[in-house]
């Protein structure tokens, strides 16, 4: 019974891991411009399930952290064009 309990619980932080990711990945997709999504994680290179951007929800927040700190640093340096 409780093979069947660890199955579910994997499955369901897969699909909330998973959901994370996305949420993570397509907020302020026209600001950041996020890579477009190709089953590959674009932050550490492992794959990604179903097609996702990033494999986990902790790759999309680096991803997301590194990015807002490269404009930011551009904006510094006095480029008002993010991208």
């Amino acid at each position: 019974m409780s093979d069947s309990i660890d199955r579910a619980s994997d499955v369901a932080e897969m699909i909330r891991s998973n959901a994370i990711a996305n949420h993570f990945a397509n907020a302020k997709l026209s600001q950041d411009k996020t890579p477009p999504p190709n089953g590959e994680c674009r932050w550490c290179s492992a794959e990604a399930a179903n097609d996702a951007v990033f494999c986990c929800s902790e790759c999309a927040k680096d991803w997301q952290e590194q990015n807002a700190r490269r404009l930011k640093a551009k904006q510094i340096a006095g480029h008002t064009h993010y991208g």
